[in-house]
């Protein structure tokens, strides 16, 4: 679990730094502060998914689309925006770490001359092209270090376009076993994980989660073949009813509910935690998270720009104490080089006294 979180020359971030990280941590600020990086960056550090997690960065910021007929037109990932300035070019560097037994993740641009025997196969499998004038140049390389260790190289032209398509990009060289998960509605994803907790009997868990918001559900099922959603819910004496016949909190709740089971013993992210639910379930809300990431051993990084969601969560302290060393409140801002804690047992009093945490 992270303790700490060090940041330099990443995105909008020259130096920043956030201390006493808790199991679950909710990121406040104005909007494009950098709590969306700041999650991020935990993936990027945790998995060292190297350019795989660039890549993925770049479509949940819709600046590629998830489709390799998209890449055929748009190219891949544009790497230079993960710099801070959005610099590309040799020496540029950034730099993502964390006290205790995480790895240090360092990842620069180097000139070509400083790549190696890799830019000459680079530059040897383009001119076998059939239109090698056709064919992009690579300009730099793409250095990923871990504990000052070269973990992968790859081409990058002379805007910070990441060369050759994402499915070529590996995860072989992840040295750590701890998961991590961006939270999305991804059916297919989550079949996986449902299937998983079916066979290991963990599904009740789920449905319990989803009386938040259905006191009546009584199953989830998740229908074979279908290529979208094939989710039911079922309520008792009701018929079963897809997923979208109900509201979007559902489906986020769901998502919710089964990443926090499934990504046991790793680590969730979650970008704007309170979309889709009213104030008056926030509270249980993060009673269910508190619990199960205590349970599963699961360490939470949430954003939101809502007050109803920090008194929701300052509502659970005072309601519940014993959880309070569990939570806590980290607020960014761009003028400052370190983040604000604010440790659960503080939440309620701002709360309380309306002090702005955001």
């Amino acid at each position: 679990m992270l303790e700490t979180l060090n940041l330099q020359g990443y995105r909008g971030f020259n130096t920043f730094r956030l201390t006493d990280l808790t199991r679950v941590n909710l990121l406040v600020g104005k909007n494009n502060c950098g709590k969306t990086s700041i999650l991020e960056a935990v993936d990027l550090l945790i998995s060292e998914r190297s350019a795989a997690a660039l890549h993925q960065s770049a479509i949940r910021r819709a600046e590629i689309d998830d489709d390799t007929r998209a890449y055929e037109r748009n190219g891949a990932a544009d790497i230079s925006h993960f710099f801070h300035g959005h610099r590309c070019m040799p020496d540029a560097r950034f730099e993502l770490s964390s006290e205790g037994k995480q790895h240090r993740l360092v990842v620069k641009i180097l000139a070509l001359d400083k790549v190696g025997e890799v830019a000459e196969r680079w530059l040897s499998k383009r001119s076998r092209r059939l239109d090698p004038d056709n064919e992009p140049v690579p300009a730099f390389g793409l250095r990923f270090l871990v504990d000052g260790k070269p973990q992968q190289t790859l081409p990058i032209g002379e805007t910070g376009t990441l060369l050759g398509p994402p499915w070529r990009y590996s995860d072989q060289n992840r040295s750590t076993e701890q998961a991590v998960r961006f939270l999305r509605f991804e059916p297919r994803s989550m079949q996986t994980a449902w299937n998983k907790l079916v066979a290991e009997r963990r599904d009740t868990e789920i449905v319990e989660a989803m009386r938040i918001l259905l006191p009546r559900i009584d199953s989830v099922h998740f229908l074979a073949g279908h290529r979208r959603s094939g989710i039911l819910i079922g309520q008792k004496q009701l018929r079963r009813l897809p997923i979208g016949s109900y509201g979007d909190g559902i489906k986020r709740l769901l998502a919710i509910s089964i990443a926090l089971v499934a990504t046991e013993n790793g680590c969730l992210l979650i970008d704007e935690i309170d979309t889709g639910f009213h104030w008056t379930v926030m509270e249980d809300l993060w009673k269910l998270v508190a619990e199960a990431a205590q349970r599963s051993n699961v360490q939470v990084f949430a954003t939101t720009h809502s007050f109803d969601c920090v008194k929701g969560l300052g509502t659970l302290v005072r309601a519940r104490p014993d959880l309070q060393d569990l939570i806590s409140i980290h607020k960014i801002h761009s003028s400052l080089n370190k983040g604000v804690c604010v440790a659960g047992e503080e939440i309620p009093i701002a709360v309380e006294q309306l002090i702005e945490v955001r």
